[in-house]
């Protein structure tokens, strides 16, 4: 499993949203400064299943924003 963003540091904490991320819970609220690991290795922890990110073969892409721009 690969993240190009793997570095990227969120300045606050983002909604995330995933293809077809209704299925699984999302989009969730993500917030870096809290969490271990890479983005994509979170998806896997809040239920996104890892077979999902598998087949998009490292072209995987998710929506991101602020939740007070909501």
């Amino acid at each position: 499993m690969t993240d190009k963003n793997e570095n990227k540091v969120y300045d606050r904490p983002v909604m995330v949203d995933p293809p077809s991320g209704w299925k699984y819970g999302f989009p969730k609220l993500y917030d870096q400064t809290k969490e271990e690991g890479t983005m994509l290795e979170w998806l896997v922890r809040k239920g996104y299943p890892q077979s999902e990110i598998d087949r998009y073969e490292g072209q995987f892409y998710c929506s991101f924003w602020h939740p007070e721009d909501e």
